[in-house]
């Protein structure tokens, strides 16, 4: 393991350079590039995958004089990094044949300015080792790289005079143009839109199977499940557009920017969506106070405009020199943020105490697993970077590139998806529409301390549905329901409080779902009932033709 830090900063600067499209360029300030590549027999396709180079500019010249433009070109996979150059003393190499180079006969004339490699490991790499010089504007056909092992390919440029130069580097795999790295998403994303799809239908069904219990609540998670669906559907579609036309198509980019907005409203809502649940909207409350609701969305609308802001500032700075305004977008995201993130969990914190308090046991189960459901997220994703952290840091340059620029679109970009899917659809399962979901907001379990007994209005149950009848046929309104509470309430308590013990809300809304009872009757009861029940032998013999008392039958 090389201890110089020159080394390792160097090793990580070549793994941020990966390139995440087709086409890259490299320029006498930026001299390299590097990028992954499958062979054809990986994902098989109709073009024998290849690296061609296309000089764009070199300084003012328009004359393509062969004496005027000059600049040397390496390609090689990185796997063979370690024979580029020519180490000469105290671990020092020479990269470029130059007049130093040779007076130690390291190079012969006619490889002046060109790169150099120690041809005598030759047999050892893994795959070809090319140089060559530009000496004309435009695509160089001559000069094609062939890729007949996947591996991780790089292209280093140089030019002696230090000229500015531009050179279009293109990485063309065999299935399209979409770069190596990015491939698998598009099998990925597609695999996570029908997984979406899936999980919306099994919802909707839910949702519209218990259409007369729906919370508001429940409509914004399929609202939003629809949302999730689409963006999935879209974000398959943008890497299957960019494998057909290519990531420089206009199109393309728009599109891209698109994208990054519906995944900054998606970041925005997520955060919104839990906010109301931890204030307990639709559960504990069947709805917050107006105040309440609109300090939600004016910190979601503040939270999206400076996702949207950080958006467009990515896109318009350069990421290797980013500028103050990037600075301070990134600043706002973050404290948006940590804002939602600490009013959130505040919130949950007090509601789990109200329900503790007031013994509200199902309601309370079901925020205890939304805590944990949110604390094990959050660990999963500590947990996932420290790893990958780990197992990167802990492997030299050569493994670090060579064995992970596969996998590295899964840490960095799918993963988190993946795992964003698990936990909505665990938390839309807790919050799933049943047959008694309905009654949560009614609250079953009725508050024992008094001072929580006139948070609860019970005309509350009729805003849920307005005067619809709650069970068909049965002739039951939610409204005629609070009349009668009102009556109740009337004539049992003067200041509006309900007793818990003459009136049962449960027994109320499942009146017409419950059978009646058997009671056992005293005898007060059977004397003073009209029916008397047949007990004896003589009342189940007993004829009333027969009996002479009976007054329709006894003759005059």
């Amino acid at each position: 393991m090389n201890p110089n830090p020159i080394y390792w900063i160097t090793t990580l600067v070549f793994f941020l350079q990966i390139v995440l499209a087709n086409i890259d360029s490299i320029n006498n300030v930026d001299t390299q590039v590097c990028a992954g590549m499958y062979d054809k027999r990986t994902w098989g396709g109709s073009v024998n995958p290849f690296i061609s180079t296309n000089l764009k500019s070199f300084g003012d010249n328009n004359n393509d004089n062969e004496n005027d433009i000059d600049v040397s070109i390496i390609v090689f996979d990185y796997a063979d990094v370690d024979l580029i150059g020519y180490e000469w003393k105290n671990g020092e190499k020479k990269y470029v044949c130059d007049t130093f180079a040779l007076e130690l006969n390291i190079c012969d004339k006619d490889q002046f300015g060109q790169f150099i490699y120690n041809q005598s490991l030759i047999g050892q790499n893994t795959s070809e080792i090319k140089t060559f010089t530009i000496n004309n504007l435009g695509l160089d056909n001559d000069e094609l790289y062939p890729i007949s092992n996947t591996g991780y390919y790089c292209v280093a440029s140089y030019n002696r005079l230090s000229t500015d130069y531009k050179i279009d580097v293109n990485f063309r795999n065999s299935f399209g143009k979409l770069s190596a790295a990015e491939f698998p998403k598009l099998t990925l994303y597609a695999a996570l839109a029908i997984a979406y799809a899936v999980s919306l239908a099994n919802f909707g069904f839910q949702f519209y199977r218990h259409k007369h219990e729906i919370l508001p609540l429940q409509k914004y998670f399929l609202a939003f499940f629809i949302f999730l669906t689409v963006e999935n559907v879209l974000i398959w579609s943008y890497y299957d557009l960019t494998n057909r036309v290519g990531s420089q198509d206009v199109g393309v980019k728009v599109y891209m920017v698109f994208i990054s907005l519906l995944g900054s409203a998606k970041f925005t809502f997520s955060f919104f969506l839990l906010l109301v649940i931890a204030l307990g909207y639709g559960v504990v409350y069947p709805k917050l106070e107006k105040q309440v609701m609109l300090k939600c969305k004016i910190l979601a609308f503040i939270h999206y405009s400076f996702a949207v802001f950080y958006t467009i500032t990515t896109y318009l700075s350069n990421p290797e020199n980013p500028n103050f305004i990037s600075g301070i977008a990134a600043l706002l995201i973050i404290i948006a943020t940590a804002v939602f993130y600490f009013t959130s969990l505040k919130a949950l914190k007090e509601i789990l105490f109200l329900l503790n308090t007031q013994k509200q046991i199902v309601k309370l189960k079901m925020y205890q697993y939304l805590f944990r459901t949110i604390v094990i997220s959050l660990l999963a994703l500590v947990s996932g970077v420290f790893i990958s952290s780990f197992v990167f840091i802990g492997m030299t340059s050569t493994e670090l590139i060579e064995q992970h620029w596969k996998s590295r679109f899964f840490f960095f970009d799918f993963w988190p998806s993946l795992v964003y899917f698990i936990v909505f659809n665990i938390i839309a399962y807790i919050w799933r529409p049943t047959d008694t979901s309905y009654m949560l907001v009614a609250s079953q379990q009725l508050p024992t301390d008094p001072e929580y007994a006139a948070d609860f209005e019970l005309d509350d149950i009729g805003s849920l549905q307005g005067d619809n009848d709650r069970f068909e046929g049965q002739g039951r309104r939610l409204s005629d329901d609070s009349l009668d509470l009102e009556r109740v309430d009337e004539n049992g308590n003067e200041n509006g409080n309900f007793d818990q013990n003459n009136f049962d809300i449960d027994e109320e809304i499942d009146n017409s779902h419950k059978k009646e009872l058997n009671t056992n009757k005293t005898d007060d009861d059977v004397d003073s009932s009209p029916f008397e029940e047949i007990n004896t032998e003589d009342d189940r013999n007993y004829d009333p033709f027969k009996d002479p008392e009976n007054p329709f039958t006894k003759k005059d």
